[in-house]
């Protein structure tokens, strides 16, 4: 069996590397390097494509309360991961046809001990009817309501807020499902359509005037998202929308979208009657991507949001996103939870800004580094919380080359909520400092 994969892998590597003379005079790729593509026609329409990224962190944080290490109660972390690796191919053998295929791994870290974290993510097949109209079905990121909810690409700060993809883990498997989607570009307008089987996870007993999901068969998730863009269009060959272009483009793009489940969730009444529940998110946001001077390589990057989401009475999610602890003692815990948890969503309104962008070229000769400082606020309005949750990040990315080599310091300020006579109050607040390298294959 290992002598059949180094079989396969060998074909595929010599096919890469007997990729005709034409390639090296392609678009370089952000290192100057050919792209890792291999026509199947002079005229270039038809192709095979590799590409991918890694992202690993080095970490401190401070743990919210009760936070356990295997049986160990820790107060504080530092740890190194790798938060993301993405093996990717593309192939398109006809104008028409597209099939993608990805692998990777997510959150491998010191506490996944004797896991295989490399997993099938992607698997989806794409017909292009018109500009208007492209069908595609299978495994995908495909879905619709913000501008981030597919999942990072070229995010400003360490990561891609954690409400964007706030259902990871509960209707999904690391952001994909099983889905059809129709997507189209008409002039300075696109859109995407999605219907998708959800998956099942972190089910529970209907509780009090408190909404969880429920464990009876779900139904189909139906989203969507809608944008119109006022300079510049943006590609929409992949799910994932760009966080900046560092001005290489200006674009003013406002988008609108939703994410509908019936009966997700479910909850009891005070006559101890079982409620269903419908997940129901809507989202409207505004991207702004600009050069400021081009010779010094300078530019702008903005990105507002606000999304009101009903998932059913007073519920709120705690999520902590690669998360370094492995338990909780009870006894002194607070509402969040384990490690780095924080309320990331739950019925009621989120409103997100984040603002940055780059810096003058070291050596302008050359246009090599530069910087690029970011910042941004996260503010949660959530009936099942008194107060509000206010997660803030800031830091600076040094690129190497472009986007495709950088390294990010980011510090984030999140808070910690106790129950108070039934009130889930913030009574604290943890710092989390993470220093992240990212390189793409391309």
């Amino acid at each position: 069996m290992k002598k059949k994969y180094i079989k396969i892998g060998t074909v595929v590597l010599l096919a890469f590397l007997g990729v005709n003379k034409m390639n090296a005079q392609e678009k370089k790729n952000d290192f100057g390097n050919p792209p890792l593509i291999h026509y199947l026609n002079d005229e270039h329409t038809r192709s095979i494509s590799l590409s991918g990224y890694a992202e690993a962190w080095a970490r401190y944080t401070q743990l919210n309360p009760g936070s356990m290490i295997n049986d160990q109660n820790k107060s504080e972390s530092a740890d190194l991961s790798l938060r993301r690796i993405r093996v990717k191919m593309t192939y398109k053998p006809t104008e028409k046809l597209t099939f993608v295929l990805q692998g990777g791994a997510t959150n491998v870290n010191a506490n996944q001990k004797g896991v295989n974290n490399f997993e099938l993510l992607d698997a989806y097949g794409e017909y292009k009817f018109s500009n208007a109209i492209q069908f595609g079905a299978g495994r995908s990121t495909w879905r619709g309501l913000s501008r981030f909810t597919t999942g990072p690409l070229n995010t400003l700060l360490y990561d891609l807020p954690a409400y964007a993809t706030s259902n990871a883990g509960i209707t999904d498997a690391t952001v994909r499902e099983l889905s059809a989607y129709l997507k189209g570009q008409i002039g300075k307008f696109d859109y995407r359509l999605v219907v998708a089987d959800p998956y099942t996870n972190l089910m529970a007993d209907p509780k009090l005037n408190v909404a969880t999901v429920s464990k009876n068969a779900t139904n189909k998730d139906f989203s969507g998202y809608f944008r119109y863009a006022f300079f510049d269009t943006e590609n929409i060959s992949s799910p994932f929308n760009s966080g900046t272009y560092m001005g290489k483009k200006k674009v003013l793009s406002v988008g609108a979208g939703f994410d509908y489940i019936h009966n997700l969730m479910w909850h009891k009444d005070e006559l101890d009657v079982t409620k269903n529940d419908d997940m129901k998110n809507f989202a409207v946001d505004v991207f702004y991507d600009a050069p400021i001077n081009k010779e010094k390589g300078t530019s702008i990057s903005a990105y507002a949001m606000a999304m009101h989401n009903d998932y059913g009475p007073n519920y709120v999610r705690y999520v902590g996103t690669n998360n370094p602890a492995t338990g909780v003692n009870s006894a002194n815990a607070s509402l969040n939870g384990a490690g780095n948890a924080m309320p990331i969503i739950g019925t009621g309104n989120t409103y997100f800004l984040q603002v940055g962008g780059t810096l003058p070229y070291f050596n302008k000769q050359k246009n090599d580094m530069q910087l690029q400082p970011a910042a941004s606020v996260q503010l949660s309005d959530l009936k099942g919380l008194k107060d509000n949750a206010v997660i803030y990040d800031a830091g600076v990315s040094l690129l190497f080359n472009k986007m495709s080599s950088r390294l990010t310091f980011d510090a984030q300020n999140r808070p910690i909520f106790t129950n108070d006579g039934g009130n889930a109050v913030a009574t604290d607040r943890k710092w989390q400092f993470v220093l992240k390298y990212r390189i793409d294959i391309s």
